[in-house]
């Protein structure tokens, strides 16, 4: 499946189809908008909990940099972790004829006890259409050396997005200082047409004494129909520390089974699809605090594939609570 959306960071979403299946709606149905209101209340009830939390301290009280937001813990949520909103949007070029992307998101992380959640939703004009999606994950640790995630999204609109997808990860801490973990996992992703894609990952990463952290994985996904098998596999590195920065670069190469590049016309009344096709992608996130509690996240991307070359970027501003 192809990874249309600016986060990378966390599994592919992209809707695909074959000349001849199932056509473009004129709109979202209601499946489709009652799965995006449910991420979009969860998500700002989660904003709205901390916000008036917030509200509830004292204006004399002082806060460490990096502790959890005063006044949560009142709250019986359980959710008295550190966390963080960022807002941001991006754009891109690409070759071939093809309009311009452009993308805004809003993200929401809260975490107390062994959870971590996290909320996110996107407005992606794209191939000259436009859509939203939102995603929910949740991280938990099961014990020292275990910890789980899940997460599970759908969109409205976009012809090119999921209508609904679902990811589960298993991790395994390993060595003496647990300084490795290997990642074990399985996606299902539905697209707006007849497709859908089942996923298989695995990878690792190494957290050396020294602030520098070095990943890589593999992931095969079977799409059907068609029967078509692809592979990917990347490498990626990070350097940094919490409170001053983080620098990452990432490289991901393989093969992708297909991907919808235009929706169907008076003219062509099919989509236009690309099958079974070689393709590579650099990315580098710059993610700088400000201030003690505060920060900017920068990204580019070059993307290539026989269809077109992309090359973008994204910006956002967050503020840690």
């Amino acid at each position: 499946m192809k990874k249309t959306t600016h986060r990378a960071s966390r599994g592919g979403m992209a809707g695909h189809g074959r000349p001849g299946e199932a056509q473009l709606g004129s709109g979202p149905g209601p499946r489709q908008l009652w799965i995006l209101c449910k991420t979009l209340i969860a998500l700002f009830a989660c904003l709205f909990t901390c916000a008036v939390a917030s509200a509830q301290a004292s204006s004399n009280t002082t806060v460490a940099p990096g502790s959890s937001l005063p006044g949560l813990g009142g709250i019986p949520l359980g959710l008295d972790g550190p966390g963080y909103i960022e807002v941001g949007g991006g754009h891109s070029a690409l070759t071939g004829n093809y309009p311009d992307w452009n993308d805004f998101y809003l993200r929401a992380v809260v975490s107390g006890g062994r959870n971590t959640f996290t909320g996110e939703v996107t407005r992606e004009d794209r191939f000259g259409d436009s859509g939203w999606f939102g995603n929910l994950d949740m991280v938990r640790s099961l014990s020292e050396d275990w910890f789980a995630e899940v997460s599970a999204g759908g969109s409205a609109g976009g012809f090119f997005l999921n209508r609904f997808q679902t990811n589960a990860l298993i991790n395994r801490k390993l060595l003496p200082r647990r300084q490795l973990v290997a990642t074990a996992g399985v996606g299902f992703d539905q697209s707006k047409t007849a497709d859908n894609d089942v996923r298989a990952q695995v990878g690792a990463a190494y957290y050396f004494k020294y602030p520098i952290v070095l990943q890589g994985g593999l992931s095969w996904t079977h799409a059907s129909p068609g029967d078509i098998l692809a592979r990917t596999q990347y490498l990626a590195g990070t350097w940094g520390h919490e409170k001053e920065r983080f620098v990452s670069l990432r490289y991901e190469w393989g093969r992708e089974g297909y991907e919808i590049i235009g929706a169907p016309t008076p003219l062509a009344p099919v989509f236009n699809v690309a099958e079974n096709f070689p393709e590579h992608t650099v990315a580098g996130t710059w993610r700088q605090w400000i201030g003690p509690n505060w920060g900017v996240n920068f990204n580019l991307e070059q993307h290539q594939e026989p269809a077109y070359h992309r090359i973008g970027g994204t910006f956002g501003v967050f503020l840690d609570f």
